[in-house]
């Protein structure tokens, strides 16, 4: 079936069986079948305590229920069959934006852990490895979403 053929719906259609099931009517069952089944995992790993079991959990396969259906959701949907869907949405200025803030970021992660080792190994300092990797992470993120912002505002 052409794409251009594919009824828009609001809440779109599978990707497979030719596109005629409504992707809700596979995300849905499906995904409270994998939250179940995380709980039920989670009461044999012992995460959740014996003295609640049951009530424990049935909390747990509630808690997860949505995140698993919105991703069972977004494994199934038809991207093209979404009513105002954007067609590439790879290809938008937002996508541009990020590309061009994690390009900096990755140039201003290398250089100030560079300096920073440096540093470091000049005073004779010792961190724990959790505190090194930390401390990258945090300038990483920060050089990216800094980027970002100024990429947005920027135009």
């Amino acid at each position: 079936m052409n794409t251009a053929q594919k009824p828009h719906t609001g809440w779109g259609r599978t990707k497979f069986a030719g596109g005629r099931t409504p992707a809700l009517a596979i995300a849905i069952p499906v995904g409270i079948l994998i939250a179940a089944a995380a709980s039920l995992i989670g009461l044999a790993s012992g995460v959740i305590p014996d003295k609640i079991a049951l009530l424990g959990t049935a909390v747990l396969a509630l808690c997860l229920s949505a995140p698993c259906i919105a991703l069972v959701y977004a494994l199934v949907v038809d991207r093209s069959t979404l009513r105002d869907a954007t067609e590439r949405p790879e290809e938008s200025v937002e996508t541009r934006w990020l590309d061009q803030a994690s390009e900096g970021a990755f140039r201003d992660t290398i250089l100030i852990t560079g300096l920073a080792l440096t540093g470091i190994a000049l005073a004779g300092l010792r961190f724990d490895a959790m505190w090194a990797l930390m401390g990258v992470l945090v300038v990483a993120l920060l050089s990216c979403g800094i980027r970002y912002l100024i990429a947005k505002r920027q135009g």
